[in-house]
């Protein structure tokens, strides 16, 4: 039985991670708890914050302000770090030793350079570090403010989706379940230090919006169809590889069942 630590382990990914490796020794730290009397084993490292745009503070601490002193003040046998695919917004290729385009003028970025600096601070390192890139991972997320709850929460309470760039740009969604079995495979089995995590299949807002209309009966409105957000597809090739990874499940067969459990989670809160 192994030791896992799960910073993060109340949020979406984290719970889902707590529940994934139940069966091993968890060590479970309280909010703001850095620094440990004991052996970690292996770290993962699921803090982060939503609400980056408005929470300044809070989400640089959280993105990569605590991971210092974890490094430094804690004994471990691996530290893995949950990053994003979003780093590559701007890039022209998406493989994992693939540059990087930032600029810290435009606000929209604050969140990737966050990310990066977190990155570059891990490789440098002595200790076994993993990185991993998530894409859009979708699931019970029920009160998260990203694009997927809060198409089916609009759809449930007001009858109404809202797309707010042009209905053909396309993300690309993992599910839950997918990325918690393959979390645990590059922490505890990984050869390599970065690896892209996602479906490497990319979805239009608006066939999403569709298959939540075709359930719900809700109406879509399209605002600012002139903005286009062109997300590159993201090179999977290496989790392919290395664990033969296959999805076991996709958005669109998955969003019936979703909105299902959207609504039961809304009833219950009335």
């Amino acid at each position: 039985m192994a030791t896992f630590t799960i910073f993060g382990h109340t949020g979406f990914i984290g719970s889902h991670l707590k529940n994934k490796l139940k069966n091993h020794n968890l060590i479970l730290p309280k909010r703001g708890q850095l620094k440990f009397n004991k052996y970690l084993g292996d770290i993962i490292y699921c803090i982060g914050s939503d609400n980056w745009m408005k929470e300044h503070y809070n989400s640089f601490m959280a993105n990569i302000g605590f991971i210092p002193e974890i490094i430094a003040k804690n004994k471990f046998k691996s530290f893995t770090f949950l990053s994003t695919t979003r780093i590559y917004k701007k890039s022209i290729n998406t493989f994992e030793n693939s540059s990087f385009s930032i600029n810290p003028n435009y606000k929209d970025d604050y969140y990737n350079i966050k990310k990066i600096c977190a990155e570059s601070y891990l490789t440098l390192q002595k200790k076994k570090i993993k990185i991993i890139r998530l894409s859009n991972i979708y699931g019970e997320n029920f009160n998260s403010s990203l694009v997927l709850p809060n198409f089916i929460n609009s759809a449930i309470r007001n009858g109404k989706i809202y797309i707010t760039v042009n209905k053909n740009s396309k993300k690309d969604f993992l599910n839950i379940d997918d990325a918690t079995d393959l979390i645990y495979k590059i922490c505890v089995k990984g050869k390599s230090k970065i690896y892209n995590l996602a479906s490497g299949r990319m979805i239009s807002l608006f066939k999403i919006a569709k298959k939540i209309q075709n359930i719900t009966g809700c109406k879509i409105i399209l605002k600012n169809q002139k903005i286009y957000i062109k997300e590159p597809k993201i090179n999977i090739s290496k989790i392919k590889k290395e664990f033969n990874f296959k999805i076991k499940k996709n958005l669109i067969d998955d969003i019936e069942s979703l909105v299902n459990k959207f609504k039961l989670n809304h009833a219950n809160k009335l």
